[in-house]
């Protein structure tokens, strides 16, 4: 099973069991990494935890600030952090301020530094995630609530298989135009609305007579956008086509998902003679998608 699925999967055991119902957020951030390394080596085998307990941090942090069943001790942390961390607009000051005002608890663990960046990423529309051995601030992207998150769980692998065949097709496309794509794997577990496809940077080298640095293609955020696009309130839901009374419809997968990857495609094509702006101008007069990442 994906790393991400198992990661939100032990969150949401721990928020909810009756157990660790009397204990605090940040104590229920270690119980919820310890089920989090016990489901990984049970479904995966013993493997290097240096990854799953951060990731594991940054996604209970992610739940506790976006959480649609907040517990009454959630609620208050979040209330005070959101109203505190908000007020610096550099993070440093931030850091220096909750080290000084928690100097009785605060110590310089990983559970601590994931309520610090969260905090303050949340209040300045960013993300926190670790890769490459290094935390990191991310432009915020929409948030898959838990409770779409279950609803999807179902669907997860026959969707991931298809999108697979899907882009595997669309890649040779890019090939007959000219580009050189390649792929590596990242230290990182990514998201599970990225089905896996956030594990490794996929890159497009234009041809030569493109004259065009190398462009990295975020293929685990537009497959997120395909199946689970941002609802009126910003938060994830699966798509009410592709998903009509929660069965799946692969036809309209298949369609949707060739428009987009397409969509990048033909942008990218178009930019191999053309500036960027009168590429998008064309690939919209064209009735392809532009904006939001797919297509520049």
């Amino acid at each position: 099973m994906y790393p991400a699925y198992l990661i939100r999967a032990g969150i949401d055991w721990v928020r909810h069991h009756e157990e660790f119902k009397g204990s605090n957020p940040y104590s229920r951030c270690i119980e919820a990494v310890n089920v989090c390394q016990s489901l990984w080596t049970e479904q995966r085998g013993q493997g290097d935890f240096a990854l799953v307990e951060p990731a594991a941090v940054a996604a209970y942090w992610a739940e506790f600030f976006h959480a649609e069943d907040p517990l009454p001790d959630e609620s208050e942390w979040r209330d005070g952090l959101v109203k505190r961390s908000a007020q610096y607009d550099a993070f440093d000051e931030w850091q220096d301020w909750f080290k000084q005002a928690y100097a009785q608890v605060y110590q310089d663990t990983i559970y601590w530094m994931g309520v610090l960046t969260t905090a303050w990423a949340h209040t300045h529309s960013l993300e926190v995630v670790y890769a490459d051995e290094s935390w990191e601030f991310r432009a915020a992207t929409p948030y898959l609530p838990t409770s779409e998150f279950w609803r999807f769980e179902p669907h997860m692998d026959t969707v991931a298989e298809i999108l697979a065949e899907i882009w595997k097709e669309e890649a040779e496309g890019f090939r007959e135009l000219g580009f050189e794509l390649s792929e590596e794997a990242i230290p990182y577990l990514g998201k599970a609305e990225c089905l896996e496809f956030d594990t490794k940077r996929y890159s497009a080298a234009y041809p030569a007579r493109a004259a065009r640095d190398k462009e990295v293609i975020e293929l685990g955020e537009m497959v997120a956008d395909i199946i689970l696009p941002a609802g009126d309130s910003w938060y994830r839901t699966m798509d009410n086509v592709i998903f009509a009374y929660d069965y799946l419809d692969a036809t309209a997968l298949i369609g949707r998902a060739r428009y987009v990857f397409q969509s990048r495609k033909r942008f990218m094509e178009l930019t191999i003679d053309t500036d960027p702006d009168q590429a998008r101008r064309q690939a919209s007069a064209e009735g392809w998608l532009v904006g939001h990442g797919v297509a520049g």
